[in-house]
């Protein structure tokens, strides 16, 4: 799954200020998603883990995107449900700055020589926090060689 960025490694997802919580909206969205997915997983004989928590959602995601994220996902077929990468990648609109993030992390990706190439892409896309854009941009600075381990640092906790 795409918001899966990070194998659990804690990134920035401790700022202060952050929601601790979803909005009652965005709760009931997730509840409509869970009983979608294990619906899902009965119709496709799966086995996934546990369904997201919307306190790691609220720490790890924006919400607007995240809500279209949800509907994109609830409207699919059971067969297409856990192949999530088209929904993560058009919920929400990118602005500038996640723009601007994606061609200099892709062009550093290039001057490194680099396997970074998914974070670029991953950490530009609306549904994830900013918190998140800028740790990866942060790392983008330093040295060819620790940029892997630092964007590892830097990822969103795995909600999924």
């Amino acid at each position: 799954m795409m918001v899966a960025v990070g194998a659990g490694a804690c990134g920035p997802s401790t700022g202060v200020g952050w929601p601790s919580d979803l909005s009652p909206t965005a709760k009931s969205r997730l509840d409509d998603y869970c009983a979608k997915r294990t619906a899902c997983q009965a119709d496709q004989g799966m086995t996934v883990g546990p369904c997201p928590t919307s306190m790691c959602l609220a720490t790890e995601t924006t919400e607007a995107p995240l809500l279209e994220y949800f509907d994109c996902q609830i409207a699919k077929q059971c067969s297409a449900f856990f192949n999530d990468d088209d929904c993560a990648a058009s919920a929400g609109t990118p602005d500038a700055e996640q723009t601007q993030f994606v061609s200099r992390c892709t062009a550093r990706n290039t001057e490194c020589s680099g396997d970074f190439g998914t974070f670029c892409a991953i950490g530009g896309m609306p549904i994830l926090r900013k918190d998140h854009l800028r740790a990866f941009d942060a790392c983008l600075g330093g040295a060819c060689a620790d940029i892997d381990a630092c964007l590892a640092a830097a990822a969103p906790m795995d909600c999924w």
